[in-house]
């Protein structure tokens, strides 16, 4: 900064710098890296597993298991609309009085000295000359003013002022982007909900730390269904549910994978499932006498055996082991003897290893229930994300393949007709621009036989 300027006109100067602008895309694009690498919404015990306690502790120190939702974040969108917003009011005057002086009209020594131009010489009346002009220079731009001075008329016409104010565009659409961006980052969410079949819930949870939110309604899960391959991996998994507001049911909907509900603007996708054990019936026999006896016995609760000091506990579950189908782990601890406990499996009745010691255990039936794992999003400013990238695209185009066209005529009395000199510029793409003027002065020479002065 110039220490000789006064301190608002130097803050001005940085908001409006270049060197702000390249530096805040940099910090965006670096941290949406680390925004990449380190899981969103990953809970605390995940990331001590995966980074170690130091790591982490800087993990959530910076909050980059929610960067998108972090203050810091926020900061740089912020700044960085700023800077557009300066940068593009410090220039857009200048723009302004561009456009504004390419109405002018100029002097004919002003306009036989510019790089483009051309003499035309027609056996006309000047009169006669300029109404014939007007219909061409009317077809081929969009603006065109005239005015006659002292038995001289002189025309300026233009088109593609649109293209100057290109950038302008390109800089609404961009703050477009940015404030949807900042809408979702300060009002929306990503979290997940965990429903049992037949139970509902009316907040949604978050991995990181942050304190459940109300959703506003209630979600239910009426029925989870789920298909497998015959290798066992799941081929299908979809949840029933409805939505329900002030206790009734406003909406019923199925959700799977790739197709999600959206209601209120918070989208639900199907995300993971499982399956809670509620309890399990289980025959025991003794290999040696074989007695039989069958028990109901709660999951992950011990029981005694009746008639004995035996006790017995479902400790684990897993829905599929190895492709054999379902599996409890069954820890039995018989009087005066040392516990033990093997996996056994529910479908397989007559595999050796299910049994502990001399006990044969026979899964007879079990009860479960299945949950649904939801991933739950609000975007609230997604459609103004939309509508700036449709917005850059139409910029672009302005911006790149739209130049501001000028042409200046002045027409003069000659001893045999009329003179006229000929001269244009363009903001962009001068070739071209150059083979669009040729054909504007070959379409004038034509008029009446008009020859030009090479001729």
């Amino acid at each position: 900064m110039d220490s000789k300027k006064p301190f608002t006109e130097q803050i001005h100067d940085f908001l409006a710098s270049v060197r702000l602008s390249l530096f805040l895309f940099g910090a965006l694009a670096a941290t949406s890296i680390f925004g990449t690498l380190i899981p969103q919404d990953s809970t605390s015990e995940q990331r001590l597993r995966q980074y170690g306690s130091k790591l982490n502790a800087l993990i959530e120190l910076l909050d980059l298991a929610d960067m998108y939702h972090s203050w810091w974040f926020q900061l740089l969108l912020i700044l960085l609309a700023i800077n557009l917003i300066v940068c593009s009011l410090r220039r857009l005057p200048k723009t302004l009085k561009s456009l504004e002086a390419a109405r002018k009209f100029l002097s004919p020594a002003r306009v036989q000295k510019m790089q483009t131009n051309a003499e035309v010489r027609l056996s006309l009346p000047i009169n006669d000359t300029q109404g014939l002009m007007a219909p061409i220079l009317d077809g081929r731009f969009s603006n065109t003013s005239w005015q006659e001075e002292n038995g001289v008329w002189q025309a300026v016409a233009e088109k593609g002022r649109i293209g100057r104010l290109g950038v302008y565009f390109v800089h609404i659409s961009v703050l477009l982007i940015l404030a949807g961006a900042l809408i979702g980052s300060i009002f929306g969410f990503k979290g997940f909900v965990t429903i049992e079949e037949k139970e509902a819930v009316n907040q949604v949870q978050f991995g990181h730390q942050r304190a459940p939110l109300p959703l506003g309604f209630e979600i239910r899960c009426d029925k989870f269904t789920v298909e497998f391959y015959d290798t066992g991996a799941p081929k299908e998994f979809r949840s029933d549910v409805s939505i329900l507001e002030q206790g009734r049911v406003v909406k019923q909907a199925a959700i799977r994978v790739n197709d999600p509900l959206t209601h209120q603007g918070i989208t639900f996708y199907q995300s993971t499932y499982g399956s809670n054990l509620n309890g399990i019936v289980l025959e025991l026999k003794d290999l040696k006498t074989s007695e039989s006896k069958r028990l109901q016995i709660p999951y992950r609760q011990t029981v005694t055996i009746p008639g004995t000091n035996d006790r017995l506990v479902v400790m684990d579950y897993r829905e599929n082991v190895s492709n054999f189908g379902p599996a409890f782990f069954v820890g039995l601890a018989l009087e005066n003897q040392e516990p033990a406990g093997s996996w056994i499996l529910a479908k397989q009745s007559e595999f050796h290893g299910n049994k502990i010691g001399d006990i044969g255990i026979t899964v007879v039936e079990y009860f479960n229930s299945f949950y649904t794992g939801l991933q739950v999003r609000k975007d609230p400013g997604v459609w103004v994300v939309y509508i700036g990238f449709i917005l850059m695209l139409l910029a672009m185009i302005i911006a790149l393949y739209i130049s501001h066209r000028r042409v200046w005529l002045v027409l003069s009395p000659a001893s045999a007709g009329t003179r006229i000199l000929v001269a244009g510029n363009s903001s962009k793409h001068p070739l071209a621009f150059k083979r669009e003027f040729d054909k504007l002065v070959q379409e004038i020479s034509d008029l009446d036989g008009g020859k030009s002065p090479d001729d």
